[in-house]
C-alpha cells in the first residue's frame, strides 16, 4: 500500500507486486469472459490432444477453472494447479468436475507420466527469468508420458514489437489505461485502473525459433505454431496471440 499526498487530503493506492493478480484485475478482465471465447479455446484443446489418448489432462495457472469446468465437462479428468488460494477457492466453489491443487507452479512437481497433457492458457507461462521460465516447463515435461503434450497460449513477439506505447482499454467497471513496453524478450505491462489502482506484468515472449530451442533443451518437440486458436493459421506480427503444441516424444 503507498499513501499519496496531495494538499491537504490522503489517498491510499494499492499497488500489487508484479506478475501477482489482484482481484480487481480478475473483476475487470476476468468474470466477464463469455462462453463463445472458452469454447473456442476449449476446442482447439481437443483437437491439439483428442480423447480418448489425452484424458488426464493439467490446466497450469488456471484461475478460477473456466477451461478446467469446461474441458472437464467434454471428458477429460482436469487438475487445475494455480498459486492465487482465492482463484482456487472460487474454482472450487464453482465445482464442474476438476480436482485443483493451490501451489506455486515454480514448486510443483507431477509425478513422472501422471498427465497425458498440460495447458497453460491465456498468457500464463513466462513470467520468470529466462532460467526459472525453463525449469518450470522441464518440471512440467517431467509430469508426461511419452507422447503427452503441452499446450501454450502466448502473448506474440512479433505483434508487441510493432505495438508499444499506452492505450484506453473500454470496460464494464470503466476505463483502465494500459502502457505496453517490450525490451528484447521482456514485455512489460502496466495497468491503472479508475480508483488509482495499478499493477504491473511482466513476460518473457517466444518466437518459433526460440521455442523450438527452449522445447528441445527440456526434451520437448514443436510439433505445431499457430494463432487464433486455429490450427491452419501460421502466427503473423497482426496477431497478438500465439498458441505453441509441444511433443514428448517416445521411445524408438
Amino acid at each position: 500500500m503507498v499513501e499519496e499526498k496531495s494538499g491537504r487530503s490522503t489517498a491510499l493506492i494499492m499497488v500489487a507486486q508484479p506478475n501477482t493478480y489482484s482481484r480487481q484485475w480478475f473483476e475487470f478482465f476476468h468474470i466477464g469472459i463469455g462462453d463463445t471465447r472458452t469454447i473456442q479455446e476449449a476446442t482447439f484443446v481437443c483437437r491439439c490432444a483428442p480423447l480418448p489418448d489425452f484424458r488426464k489432462l493439467a490446466d497450469v495457472c488456471c484461475g478460477m477453472g473456466r477451461h478446467a469446468r469446461a474441458l472437464s465437462k467434454l471428458g477429460y479428468s482436469v487438475t487445475g494447479i494455480d498459486r492465487d488460494a482465492d482463484a482456487i477457492t472460487k474454482a472450487r466453489e464453482l465445482a464442474g468436475g476438476p480436482s485443483y491443487v493451490h501451489a506455486d507452479i515454480r514448486d510443483y512437481r507431477p509425478a513422472p507420466g501422471a498427465f497425458d497433457v498440460v495447458i497453460i492458457m491465456s498468457q500464463s507461462f513466462g513470467y520468470f527469468d529466462p532460467t526459472t521460465n525453463r525449469d518450470v516447463l522441464g518440471q512440467l515435461a517431467a509430469g508426461l508420458r511419452e507422447g503427452g503434450r503441452v499446450i501454450l497460449d502466448l502473448w506474440n513477439h512479433g505483434f508487441f514489437a510493432a505495438h508499444q506505447g499506452e492505450h484506453e482499454l473500454e470496460t464494464a467497471g470503466g476505463v483502465v489505461r494500459e502502457s505496453k513496453r517490450l525490451n528484447g524478450d521482456r514485455l512489460r505491462v502496466q495497468l491503472d485502473y479508475p480508483d488509482g489502482a495499478h499493477e504491473e506484468f511482466e513476460w518473457q515472449l517466444f518466437t518459433p525459433a526460440k521455442m523450438i530451442s527452449l522445447a528441445q533443451s527440456v526434451g520437448l518437440d514443436l510439433m505445431l505454431s499457430c494463432t487464433d486458436f486455429d490450427t491452419a493459421i501460421t502466427p503473423s506480427p497482426a496477431k497478438p496471440r500465439i498458441q505453441f503444441v509441444l511433443e514428448r516424444p517416445g521411445k524408438g
